[in-house]
């Protein structure tokens, strides 16, 4: 039978958190839905996989023998899906409520919608403002290299005049949370294997607009225990570098709507 649901999530040295994430999905949903959620470990050298094993639920753990990165570890599992919807969910990742079940409602209440992504909050219950407008160079330069300055344009790249406080398009969805229609995801042939990490979810946003539409959920939230590692390492960044070049070699260095 269909699945109702298909969750994946891509792991690398997690182990101090993804039992947390899995659990806390597992949870909110097993009583809900016929689902399945796929683990794919890209080479973690700590205890992850052994946190994974130990997780009850519904799960199958896929292993690669190096780490090859975030788009290509998610689609690994392309062909297995057998589901209506599909999340992509990040190991740092808690849900904490009835969200998951809440955007599935919405996502069958409304299908011309091809991606929802979700109000995002910090443990503290901040808001991460995580839904973008399509980056430039100036954007992601000022994200990486000046992240204290140029507040009023981080401010509209961050589409923060929206208040957050109603659904509205989005062009460029976090990869933490998304929420995909299954046809959608695998008619895209899923995320751009180009890509190692970083700016995977700005390409495969634009994607999904080009064919349907990405939109923001307010009404309910996942909590996201967020790190911008990039600014504290040289090859997080160099890596952010590359993805970026690839992003504007494929997509152009001009904003495009």
């Amino acid at each position: 039978m269909k699945k109702k649901i298909s969750i994946a999530i891509v792991t690398y040295n997690n182990e101090n958190i993804i039992r947390r994430t899995v659990e806390s999905i597992v949870s909110h949903i097993e009583n809900l839905f016929n689902y399945a959620l796929y683990v794919i470990d890209n080479n973690s050298t700590d205890n992850t996989v052994k946190e994974v094993l130990s997780c009850r639920g519904n799960i199958t753990l896929l292993q690669n023998k190096k780490n090859i990165g975030f788009g290509a570890a998610h689609n690994t599992v392309i062909e297995m899906l057998d589901s209506e919807y599909h999340l992509v969910v990040n190991p740092d990742i808690t849900i904490v409520n009835d969200a998951i079940s809440d955007m599935y409602t919405y996502m069958e209440e409304h299908t011309d919608i091809g991606l929802l992504t979700p109000l995002v909050k910090h443990p503290d219950g901040r808001i991460q403002y995580l839904c973008k407008r399509n980056p430039t160079i100036t954007d992601l330069f000022i994200r990486l290299a000046l992240p204290n300055y140029f507040k009023k344009r981080q401010d509209y790249f961050t589409m923060k005049e929206t208040g957050y406080d109603k659904p509205f398009l989005v062009e460029y969805a976090t990869g933490c949370f998304m929420f995909f229609r299954t046809d959608i995801f695998k008619r895209l042939n899923g995320f751009d294997e180009h890509i190692f990490l970083y700016l995977e979810d700005a390409d495969i946003t634009r994607r999904v607009n080009q064919i349907s539409k990405t939109i923001f959920y307010p009404y309910n939230y996942v909590v996201h225990d967020w790190q911008r590692e990039q600014h504290k390492k040289l090859k997080l960044m160099w890596i952010n570098v590359k993805s970026a070049a690839w992003y504007f070699l494929k997509w152009g260095l001009r904003k495009k709507h």
